[in-house]
């Protein structure tokens, strides 16, 4: 037997890793025969024989099989995963894991033969592995990124985060380029040390945000418009509702009922009536789109809807999860054309209990489109503005004119008052947190930031489709049918006592419990909290201690709505597993096909994890497109004075929060004390100098902001004279390099 038969055989029967020594030992090789047992060892891990751990110790595998997908490399460039097996008609994919050794000259999207692994000298959990071992397609030949200045060299930075890990180099300019003019690269070559590259276009020496998103968005394969092969599908969509199955629904055209949402909304769901009874109880009736009934399980319209998971609502547009002709159209619940609806009838007493729950499908013909500007303006002055509804004819009617519709709206505010009343003392959690609010000019670019006036009517709309969601969940749990739950758990008690940390350096006094804790005792403690502070930034703080709520085939309850029960119903345009839900009802509970029940019950479990992570995916995308937008709006705000708050510490410096609900950060580089440190509770950076306090305020100057990854830096004003002699020495030896280069 030679010496790689011997070692195959060795390392194959060892449940353990081994290094050279340990090998050399353990096969008797004697020391005028390393040389020989090395190359046999870089042989064998050429062939993926065995492979070489971080601390150079070697381990055989099992082999498992070989697959083939695209690679998608972390933004970091230290991990990637390739996707195989992939399901799309029920969201199902496996994935398997390969480290940055294991690329052999892959970058990312390229498609790939990968070759699965099982180390068995590793936990359960963590056995397979992949390896890259061959590149069928390089799928990316241009890139996007700006010339910069690395050291003495000129190089090319990508904006895309998951090319920046890659080393490049410029081998041509077919159109001459700048210091940080932003360009178009072709890829000429890969080779084992860069990635080679040409200027093809210098596309602007002035940055452009809409470039950045674009970017972005493409990155992180946002799609741009639904596939041609939804266009058969999408054709045959009516404009109008069909007369065919009217005769099935329940008629509550003569109703008056309306929408109210945010002046820029473009679909409406959602529709409310409320008519106050003889009895005293309220009738409240929500309305929603009946978008189950146009979007069929198995069409490829729903197979799109669950790719998307969501709609997704960037500051200046919507990617929606569904077509236009579906969500600005026919499920849209447009003023004074008739729609079809899924309804739930609640009666509701004075307390604010549920009395009785009907759900119904239904055709309604909304009287008027309201805004919650509208709305708020009505109950400060009680009057009903013309100009709002020049052109409806309901105005003037006898039925749904102005009498009857402030009538239906005050007595809409009162029943909101006693939901509101009845859910806060059941523990409902109030954060009134403020966002910030984009204004664009004409041209798409930023002209301010402001942040969401938060009014009554706002409230009232949540007040109604929570109630809504949670008759929906237990009528459905109540019957024992199945249901995809929003869940939400308790808090993380290690985040609770950090944020017990916090309280204790601003003083507030509060009594925080670990282990048993209740929304009653939890809404409690953020009343007592803004009785002493009502800085926003703790209410921020406070809401990071609570776990993200998610979807699930269990009911698991919501920790934040202080609901035992929960689903979402209320927005089957935006939201997919709405739909989902308004599938169950249709097929269980108005059809009684209870021969769908196991049916359905699967693709709950099936589809309740893919969509949780669309729905996070999206929050980071609507977040990050925000951030470049911010970036751009401080671009022109650099060299001002701005107050900002101190509402983070981290071990690098501090982050501020301006008025307008925007942060930027203080890196400690600029704050000419090497002995700043953050303690141990990570809410002062304390140096021999000064101290900086998590709550304190601080005059600040903005001094640079990164286009690209949306981020804006700081310098407190008494150290920016001396930030921008810095910067000016810098910059003029950057530009002498350039020029030798």
């Amino acid at each position: 037997m030679n010496i790689k038969e011997e070692l195959l055989k060795y390392l194959q029967s060892s449940n353990e890793v081994r290094s050279f020594l340990s090998i050399a030992k353990g096969l008797n090789i004697k020391p005028n025969k390393n040389k020989e047992l090395t190359k046999v060892l870089q042989e064998c891990q050429q062939n993926f024989l065995i492979f070489k751990n971080e601390k150079d110790e070697y381990f055989a595998p099992v082999f498992k099989e070989e697959i083939e997908g695209n690679i998608s490399i972390s933004n970091n460039g230290k991990f990637a995963f390739v996707d195989y097996n992939i399901n799309e008609e029920l969201n199902t994919k496996n994935s398997v894991f390969i480290i940055k050794n294991n690329f052999n000259g892959a970058i990312h999207n390229d498609l790939v033969v990968v070759k699965i692994f099982e180390d068995i000298t590793r936990n359960k959990e963590q056995r397979l592995f992949g390896v890259v071992s061959k590149i069928k397609q390089r799928m990316t030949n241009q890139l996007i990124g700006f010339v910069k200045q690395k050291g003495i060299y000129v190089d090319f930075e990508p904006i895309d985060k998951k090319f920046k890990f890659n080393k490049y180099k410029i081998v041509g300019m077919k159109q001459q380029a700048n210091l940080n003019d932003l360009v178009t690269v072709k890829i000429e070559e890969i080779t084992k040390s860069f990635i080679l590259v040409s200027i093809e276009k210098v596309i602007t020496n002035d940055a452009d945000t809409k470039l950045f998103i674009k970017a972005y968005l493409e990155g992180v394969n946002v799609p741009k418009i639904f596939p041609d092969s939804l266009e058969s599908e999408v054709s045959l969509i009516p404009q109008n509702i069909d007369n065919e199955n009217k005769e099935n629904r329940e008629d509550f055209t003569n109703d008056l009922i309306v929408t109210i949402d945010g002046d820029d909304t473009k679909d409406f769901d959602d529709a409310i009536n409320v008519v106050k009874l003889d009895n005293g109880n309220y009738l409240l009736s929500v309305h929603i789109a009946d978008v189950s009934y146009y979007v069929r399980e198995g069409s490829k319209i729903n197979e799109e809807a669950l790719k998307r998971g969501t709609s997704i609502y960037l500051a200046d547009k919507v990617i929606p999860m569904l077509p236009e002709a579906l969500s600005n159209g026919i499920c849209s619940l447009n003023p004074n054309e008739k729609r079809f609806v899924l309804s739930c009838i609640m009666e509701i007493d004075n307390s604010g209990k549920t009395v009785k729950t009907v759900i119904k499908q239904g055709i309604i013909d909304s009287k008027y489109r309201l805004t919650y500007k509208q709305v708020n303006d009505f109950y400060d002055t009680q009057v009903i503005k013309n100009e709002w509804f020049s052109s409806n004819p309901n105005l003037n009617s006898k039925e749904f004119g102005v009498d009857n519709l402030s009538k239906m709206l005050n007595e809409a505010k009162e029943l909101s008052l006693i939901l509101h009343k009845f859910k806060v003392n059941e523990g409902y959690i109030d954060f009134e947190i403020q966002e910030p609010k984009i204004l664009f000019n004409e041209d798409g670019s930023v002209k301010d930031i402001t942040f969401y006036p938060r009014g009554f009517s706002e409230e009232l709309i949540e007040d109604f489709m929570v109630r809504a969601n949670e008759e929906v969940a237990k009528y459905l749990s109540g019957h024992h049918f199945p249901a995809m739950y929003r869940v939400h758990e308790k808090p993380d008690e290690e985040r609770l006592l950090s944020f017990r940390n916090v309280l204790s350096t601003l003083g507030v006094k509060v009594v925080l419990p670990i282990g048993q804790i209740t929304p009653l005792i939890y809404s409690g403690i953020i009343e007592k909290i803004k009785e002493q502070r009502n800085d926003e930034f703790i209410k921020m703080l406070f809401l990071r201690t609570m776990q993200k709520a998610v979807y699930s085939g269990d009911n698991l309850g919501h920790f934040g709505l202080a609901s035992q029960c929960y689903c979402h119903f209320t927005s089957p345009i935006r939201r997919y597993p709405d739909l989902v839900i308004h599938r169950i009802l249709r097929e269980l509970v108005l059809n009684k096909d209870i021969s769908k029940k196991e049916e359905l019950t699967n693709l709950v479990f099936s589809v309740s994890k893919a969509n949780s992570a669309s729905e996070q995916g999206a929050v980071e995308i609507e977040r990050k497109v925000n951030d470049l937008l911010f970036s751009e709006y401080y671009k022109n705000k650099i060299g001002t004075v701005l107050k900002g708050q101190i509402v983070s510490v981290v071990k690098f410096g501090f982050f501020v929060e301006f008025e307008n609900k925007t942060n930027a950060l203080v890196h400690k580089s600029v704050l000419q004390d090497d002995t700043l440190e953050p303690n141990d509770t990570m809410t002062q950076l304390k140096g021999k100098n000064d101290t900086y306090t998590i709550g304190s305020y601080i005059d600040v100057v903005v001094a640079a902001v990164d286009l690209v990854d949306g981020k804006v830096d700081c310098v407190p004003q008494k150290f920016y004279q001396d930030f921008l002699n810095q910067k000016i020495n810098r910059r003029a030896v950057e530009d002498k390099h350039f020029r030798k280069n």
